[in-house]
């Protein structure tokens, strides 16, 4: 954990932009407002101002502030600055810019990642700077972990076009990329069969011959080369931010290691262009990262499942490993649009809600970015505090949260989520070859629909890859749901079949590993075994046509493809039907388990069109197996999904955060007075010695109802509820 010994509650601070006479007063209320660590010179007042000539270190100013957080005891999580090397690492290396996919140079001083992490000079240059400041701050006793990078991976802000280049082209990276090629397929006749492609099928006689994409297969080029470029670049990324751990490490044992990452990027879902695997990068440091934005986007109205979507995806990357995650940005203020923003006048409430509800997915750290805003960037960041360094509003919920976390430390800290009821299978190479033929669109509408599914039904969600059928983590989850899963491989198909053979249930809908290995064809639909689990052959397809089915007499939207399903077997069971009498939901037995299959995008399709197809036949699947999550609540006009629910075990204790959103563009169930009645039921035949409610620090009664416990409760609009159970 970090070296504190309470709950790390944080905020981006950069001494060199505010006047020094101030930052004692806003280290105090800082401190006043519950902020007890403070993150610098990762990317503001970082290497590029710190070595403004080579080999001239100016450390002063840093040093000061290491010293004021010193007296005022308070922490800091130092970065590394890897991300904003100086000018004069441009001028010494003229090639170190990252080049585009039509060899332009991404440009000095716009965003930070503009040197490639495979030219020698700047890994040379960024070692010494790092091995210079790690020695300088290592014994100092305000330090407490160090960010390595900063949102790692390319820029995520479009140059040309309006959307992301492609990146990086340089002779050094390809270069690396084509020693990566040749330890992936070890022979040229490997990869000259692997990269195929009839219309200009020239085949490499050297590696020196290897060429990286330059284009995606929308051009009418190879899968295979796409796949592997973009591969090679989530391995590089992975292999950089090992690389400045081990250099941390190889210094300053005693400090932990964090680097900050997205999920569901606006630019870039997946991280397929910006070179992501969240997953491996967990692996390689102490703490993994999100950077939180709600705001941002409007994405709290648009989307609203997006908060705990995006949690619960970093909580999955974490868990599995035996590691806490960390939430290193977290919106603090009016966000996002420039002149004609913000996007969202994110308040004293929004921050409350959002802490709480990082809370109640597990994070360990939060940290708001910024504490103050930037005279230099009028975009709308954020900020506690107002320009000068005044107080505002947010500074109620900043320190009603640093209450709280001081309070409650050592149970935040020890205190966990359980796994997840359901799971979500995702996958790097389904992800970058729908990226690829420019369907990555369609991917997040599937994937964001089957999570929301589950989510307003109250389950606990997690996301797994296919390493984790491998190793056996995914054996425990009560069903893998697979949305747009179209990439599947044999290995994959082979540890889903052992899933449901041992007992799990599995969800599958249209074109369900349609490709496989190299991102070509697979010759069946399921593909391989997945046949016989599902029990279905799709022989021919239909796409964005208005197809629709019933189920149970009632009728239903379907989504974009209309598959024509052959029962392979006879006690297979037909739950619904295509209007023309063919089979759209089919569910099968198989083994212990249960296999579920959609011949169209019905997840898709409570999206897009408000049907309700797969949620009708999962409560039917689900009840049968008597598969229901630890946690219902039940509250008036509950298809809002105003209400969210969590709960944090320690112990005999275990802590129930209640939540809540209003959208004011929909009509909400908070109308008498702003509060609502909240039925809460907990499956638990456990004894109880007592419920509180911690704020308002009176008894809760409760009933027991069956092996549930149901407790009664009025929730106050924007407010927070906690409930503290004590298990006898």
């Amino acid at each position: 954990m970090s070296k504190m010994n309470k709950y790390p509650y944080g905020g981006g601070y950069y001494p060199l932009i505010h006047d020094k006479r101030e930052w004692k007063r806003d280290l105090l209320l800082m401190k006043e407002s519950g902020i007890n660590i403070v993150r610098t010179a990762e990317l503001f007042n970082t290497w590029d101002r710190i070595e403004k000539e080579e080999g001239k270190f100016d450390f002063e100013f840093l040093d000061e502030f290491f010293d004021l957080c010193e007296e005022l005891d308070m922490k800091i999580l130092l970065g590394t600055g890897t991300a904003s090397p100086p000018y004069w690492i441009h001028e010494k290396y003229p090639d170190v810019n990252i080049l585009s996919n039509t060899g332009k140079q991404y440009p000095n001083n716009v965003s930070y990642t503009w040197a490639c992490i495979d030219n020698p000079g700047y890994l040379k240059e960024a070692e010494r700077y790092m091995r210079t400041l790690i020695e300088r701050y290592k014994d100092h006793p305000a330090l407490d972990s160090y960010q390595l990078h900063n949102e790692v991976g390319f820029p995520f802000m479009p140059i040309e076009n309006g959307g992301l280049d492609i990146y990086c082209y340089c002779e050094h990276s390809k270069k690396n990329f084509r020693m990566w090629i040749k330890e992936k397929y070890k022979t040229l006749d490997n990869l000259n069969h692997a990269w195929t492609w009839s219309a200009t099928n020239a085949p490499c006689l050297t590696w020196d011959q290897v060429e990286p994409a330059y284009v995606k297969p929308t051009s009418w080029s190879s899968i295979t080369r796409w796949l592997d470029w973009r591969l090679f670049w989530m391995d590089n990324f992975t292999n950089f931010i090992k690389w400045q751990n081990d250099i941390v490490k190889s210094v300053d044992k005693d400090h932990p290691t964090t680097t900050n990452i997205f999920y569901m990027k606006s630019f870039d879902a997946f991280g397929t262009l910006m070179g992501l695997d969240q997953f491996e990068m967990a692996k390689q440091v102490d703490y993994i990262g999100y950077d939180l934005y709600p705001g941002s986007g409007d994405k709290l109205v648009k989307r609203p499942e997006f908060t705990s979507m995006f949690l619960d995806h970093g909580k999955s990357i974490s868990k599995p490993l035996g590691k806490p995650y960390w939430i290193h940005e977290l919106e603090s203020g009016p966000i996002n649009g420039w002149i004609l923003g913000p996007d969202r006048n994110t308040n004293s409430d929004d921050l409350v809600r959002n802490a709480f509800e990082c809370l109640g997915h597990d994070a360990k750290f939060m940290l708001y970015q910024g504490w103050r805003e930037w005279d230099f960037q009028p975009l709308h960041w954020g900020g506690i505090v107002d320009l000068d360094g005044n107080k505002t509003d947010r500074n109620v919920g900043c320190s009603l949260i640093g209450k709280f976390l001081d309070e409650n430390s050592e149970y935040l800290l020890n205190s966990r989520t359980e796994k997840g009821d359901i799971a979500i299978l995702t996958s790097k190479e389904n992800s970058i070859v729908v990226n690829g033929v420019g369907q990555e669109e369609f991917l997040k509408t599937a994937t964001r629909a089957a999570y929301r599914m589950f989510w307003e039904k109250g389950f606990n969600v997690d996301f797994i890859t296919p390493e984790h059928l491998e190793n056996g983590y995914a054996k425990d989850y009560k069903a893998i749901c697979m949305p747009f899963m179209a990439l599947i491989t044999e290995e994959t198909a082979e540890g889903l079949s052992k899933y449901v053979e041992d007992g799990g249930i599995l969800i599958g809908t249209a074109r369900c590993g349609m490709l496989g290995k190299n991102g070509w064809y697979n010759h069946k639909i399921p593909c391989f075994n997945l046949q016989n689990v599902f029990g279905v052959n799709a022989v021919e397809v239909w796409s964005k046509g208005k197809y629709k089915a019933t189920y149970k007499g009632k009728n239903y939207d379907c989504y974009w493809h209309k598959e024509k399903l052959q029962i392979l077997n006879k006690n297979l069971k037909v739950l619904a039907r295509f209007y023309d009498d063919t089979p759209v939901a089919t569910v099968n037995n198989y083994g212990k388990g249960k296999a579920l299959y959609f011949g169209t995008h019905a997840d898709a399709a409570y999206l897009e069109n408000n049907s309700f197809l797969m949620w009708d036949v999962l409560d039917d699947v689900l009840k049968e197996k008597s598969i229901k999550p630890r946690i219902k609540t039940e509250y008036t006009n509950r298809i809002q999904r105003e209400i969210e629910t969590h709960s944090l075990s320690y112990g005999n204790e275990e802590m129930i955060i209640v939540t809540n959103y209003v959208n004011p563009e929909r009509q909400s169930s908070f109308f008498i007075k702003g509060k609502k009645k909240v039925r809460i039921y907990i499956d638990s035949d456990k004894e109880i010695k007592s419920i509180t409610n911690y704020y308002k620090n009176e008894k809760v009664e409760w009933t027991r109802v069956d092996d549930s416990i149901e407790i009664e409760l009025e929730v106050t609009k924007d407010k927070i509820e906690i409930l503290k159970i004590v298990w006898g």
